[in-house]
């Protein structure tokens, strides 16, 4: 059956023959959609190709980007930067004492 939604940026769609893919752009003026294969592909599609393609939006592949827990990782590493900083202001005021 073929799409009848528009492409919605950051969702994930899968179909029968088709790889998974992420929207990574969607411009309803110029008719394309910019989307993103699990491998790292780029590939630009007309959206009358998209209008005719049998696709669902699926959840977000274990495969793919941030499903192995990276973008958390880097949240929290953000999180412990700050804690140093914060020691480090710390044995400032230390410092200063004397």
């Amino acid at each position: 059956m073929p799409m009848e939604e528009d492409p919605t940026v950051g969702a994930f769609y899968e179909g029968p023959d088709i790889r998974t893919f992420e929207v990574l752009a969607f411009d309803e003026n110029d008719g394309v959609v910019q989307v993103q294969y699990d491998d790292g592909t780029v590939e630009e599609l007309d959206l009358d190709a998209w209008y005719g393609m049998d696709l669902q939006q699926v959840e977000l592949p274990e495969h793919g980007p941030g499903a192995d827990g990276t973008e958390e990782e880097n949240d929290d590493s953000d999180d412990a930067d700050e804690d140093d900083m914060d020691d480090d202001e710390d044995s400032d005021d230390e410092e200063n004492e004397y």
